[in-house]
């Protein structure tokens, strides 16, 4: 019972196999990874119950394997091999035999029999491609607004619903901490009848890792899991069961004279700021004034800091951010000129384009 691969085919696998694996789980079996040939192809699963990563890859020689070993030492030693060489998995009794050039190794092994597999069937619609590049892309511009509390776990993860207009429907994806949020409306078709989803922010990671450097991936889903298919690697994972909020009710056409600020020269400054360092609160004070805005933190034990950025704008009132929701919208955002539409001092901000992209973020500012 043995197979013969290329190091480097197991190595790279193996590598993004088992960045699905909790570093400590309490679960033994879930700290491995399950081998099975097929054909002349090897299986590799591992899963952290809440995603599963499947992957086939080509053997050198197939043959009569299933079992599962530490997914982890499995990596280790086939990212040690040296350059070039066919690694042979073999089973001796209750061990798999990892042979390699001169190099051996001995790995304990657990039933395959008792390898959780995540349910495969989907009921899905057809589902949607896209390119990877493109998926990663916004995945990273919605990762700052994604909410971390436990305790709203509804929104801890990336909505994908669809956005409607006279050609059709499209994907439409954002990412809200409550007093934040994110929008992107992509090019890519909604399927009929597909449901909108809430996919855990674990999951939207694992999905922008695999994608990042793919051309093309095809999403599929249903009210309760989604599956990703990037060439031979298949990604799956479970929903969030909850409803995610009416975003679109305080998302509106703007005002006829928002500011027009440099993003980048924006960030700039903030991060000047910082160096004086921020207190709990991280609260940064925006005053609009004719041709600038004034980026302030003050009143702190630590020192006081002040940015002039030049800006399209009159005078205005003053109000505050939260320092990492500014950064984290107009990084997001991006581009060569920004918009900012705030009707007053405590109503929500809204941050996009001045040449629109389907992107969107919102602010609530916080008490001065």
């Amino acid at each position: 019972m043995s197979v013969t691969i290329e190091a480097g085919v197991l190595s790279r696998a193996m590598k993004s196999a088992a960045g699905i694996v909790e570093a400590r789980d309490t679960i033994p079996i879930l700290s491995n990874v399950r081998l099975r040939a097929v054909g002349e192809q090897l299986e590799i699963i591992t899963s952290n119950s809440e995603i599963e990563y499947r992957q086939l890859v080509p053997l050198v020689t197939g043959g009569d394997l299933l079992t599962t070993v530490n997914a982890r030492k499995m990596a280790a030693l086939a990212s040690a091999a040296e350059s070039g060489a066919q690694i042979v998995l073999a089973l001796k009794d209750h061990d798999v035999i990892a042979k390699a050039g001169r190099s051996r190794w001995t790995l304990p092994t657990l039933p395959a029999a008792t390898f959780p597999e995540m349910p495969f069937e989907i009921e899905s619609n057809g589902g949607a491609t896209m390119s990877g590049k493109v998926l990663a892309s916004i995945v990273a511009r919605l990762s700052w607004s994604i909410c971390r509390e436990a305790t709203r776990h509804y929104i801890c993860g990336i909505h994908i619903d669809p956005e409607r207009d006279d050609d059709g429907a499209t994907m439409r994806l954002t990412s809200t901490t409550g007093d934040a949020f994110a929008s992107i409306i992509s090019d890519t078709p909604w399927p009929a009848d597909a449901p909108a989803v809430t996919i855990p922010t674990g999951m939207a990671k694992e999905m922008a890792r695999i994608a990042v450097d793919a051309d093309t991936l095809h999403l599929a889903w249903d009210s309760a899991k989604i599956r990703m298919v990037v060439g031979n690697i298949t990604l799956t994972g479970m929903l969030i069961d909850g409803q995610f909020p009416d975003y679109r009710r305080v998302i509106h056409a703007g005002f006829d004279n928002p500011i027009l600020v440099d993003p980048d020269a924006a960030r700039r400054a903030l991060r000047r700021i910082e160096i004086v360092g921020l207190d709990k609160t991280r609260e940064i004070l925006v005053d609009a004034h004719a041709g600038e805005l004034e980026l302030q933190v003050a009143r702190r034990s630590n020192g006081e800091a002040s940015e002039h950025v030049p800006a399209n704008c009159e005078d205005g009132f003053r109000t505050a951010f939260d320092y990492n929701y500014l950064a984290g919208a107009l990084e997001a955002i991006g581009g060569d000129t920004v918009e900012i539409h705030q009707a007053a001092f405590n109503q929500l901000a809204l941050i996009r384009r001045a040449v629109p992209d389907g992107a969107i973020c919102g602010l609530m500012p916080m008490r001065i």
